[in-house]
């Protein structure tokens, strides 16, 4: 993310926090994170707010571009077979700035400029739907998307009053000195250097004062595109993830629990070749899934003969059991398309002791980042207002658990928050809180 946006998320999360005092509750077993209670003075469903959003845009209707003017004869090329051949590379300049001048014609309206007003209203209307079916499917951090989202709402209703007027002006201008440079064009002749020379000059200032005139409008509204770009870009890889969860046949998430990535990868076991497939990070723990398409029988020992697809969950670790993280860069040529490689240490109590994995389209250390960020607790924090109660109900019943199994009287582990049942690996009873 960009300095200026992580700049805006961390301030919005300081309201957040400062909205409430949030403090611990019950009597959490040594081991288990305290509880918080949830923030107060929550605020209105993002969809509530696009549709009064909806009805602004209704009431205050887009302005649309002024229609095109009129074509107005110009000499062409019957014109230019009749003069001299003296006069005939003239005559083909005059043609030439005449083409230039048709085509000024529909940049002059600053057509690109009406449709990225349309598009801003657009997705500030339609981004709070997209977020709160990512919501509803299961997506419950980047909780300042919401207090983002009204933000750049409230500042788009600042600044569209100033954009309509800064472009109703420029356009303005615009036709006049479309209109000026017309008239000296249909003056020149072939007989008229310097007036050739001089409608040069003229047509070549226009189209320097169009590209002045969308930089002087779009800089008005840059940042809000900028930012709206960010958040679509955002969802889509959400989306993308949520999908890919759901196509899984063996992984379902924990109470309370909230995933956080997910990428193509190779697990390179022994740091050799290995199953492909797709690694996932959630508030709790690690996943990774084989999904690829194994060939199970070839002709002469090399062509394909028969394959099966094979999707197979292979690793499911608590992020907490991971020890060690390091990430890197490996191969390539002139640092051109290296390979992006995590490799993950893990406790005694997990159930392997090391991986290794190639992630293919995201960065390495961007993994690495997040793990620490759930180790620390800090990930909780960036949840939103309306899952941050389930989290705390889900941290209690973890603490919940007895510390000595009620039949053998065997330790029982620290269970991690959104485990409701554990059974007793010494005699198999099912314990729960």
């Amino acid at each position: 993310m960009a300095n200026d946006r992580g700049s805006m998320r961390d301030k919005m999360r300081r309201a957040r926090r400062a909205a409430g005092t949030r403090k611990s509750t019950g009597s959490p077993r040594k081991g288990a994170r305290p509880a918080r209670k949830p923030a107060v003075g929550r605020r209105a469903r993002p969809t509530a707010r696009a549709n009064a959003t909806q009805r602004k845009i209704n009431q205050r209707p887009m302005p649309k571009p002024p229609a095109r003017r009129k074509p107005v004869a110009h000499p062409g090329a019957s014109t230019a077979a009749a003069t001299s051949a003296a006069n005939a590379q003239l005559q083909a300049t005059i043609d030439q700035l005449h083409t230039r001048f048709d085509r000024l014609e529909s940049d002059a309206q600053l057509g690109d400029i009406y449709s990225a007003i349309g598009e801003i209203d657009s997705r500030l209307t339609e981004l709070p739907f997209t977020l709160e079916n990512l919501r509803e499917r299961g997506y419950v951090h980047a909780g300042e998307l919401e207090d983002l989202l009204e933000a750049l709402d409230d500042k788009w209703d600042e600044i569209r009053p100033r954009v309509d007027t800064a472009l109703r002006a420029q356009v303005r201008r615009l036709d006049s000195d479309m209109d000026q440079t017309e008239r000296q064009l249909n003056r020149l002749r072939v007989t008229n250097q310097s007036a050739v020379k001089g409608a040069e000059t003229a047509v070549s200032g226009l189209e320097r004062q169009i590209r002045g005139a969308k930089t002087a409008v779009s800089g008005l509204y840059g940042g809000i595109d900028t930012e709206l770009y960010k958040i679509d870009h955002e969802f889509s890889q959400v989306k993308t993830m949520l999908d890919l969860l759901d196509g899984s046949q063996e992984i379902r998430m924990q109470e309370a629990e909230g995933p956080l990535l997910a990428v193509a990868s190779e697990w390179q076991q022994d740091g050799d070749d290995g199953p492909e497939g797709y690694l996932f990070l959630t508030d709790q723990r690690l996943l990774f899934e084989q999904r690829e398409e194994v060939v199970t029988k070839r002709r002469f020992g090399i062509f394909k003969a028969d394959s099966e697809m094979v999707q197979q969950l292979h690793i499911d670790v608590s992020v907490h059991d991971i020890e060690s993280v390091q990430h890197k860069e490996e191969g390539g040529f002139l640092g051109m398309g290296k390979d992006d490689i995590i490799e993950l240490v893990f406790a005694a109590t997990a159930p392997l002791s090391r991986a290794r994995f190639h992630l293919k389209g995201q960065d390495s250390d961007e993994w690495a980042a997040m793990i620490k960020r759930i180790q620390t607790g800090d990930i909780d924090e960036d949840r939103a207002d309306d899952y941050v109660e389930e989290m705390e109900t889900a941290a209690e019943t973890a603490a919940a658990f007895p510390e000595k199994c009620p039949t053998c009287f065997a330790d029982v582990p620290v269970q991690q928050r959104g485990v409701t049942s554990v059974t007793c690996e010494f005699c198999g009873t099912e314990i729960t809180p």
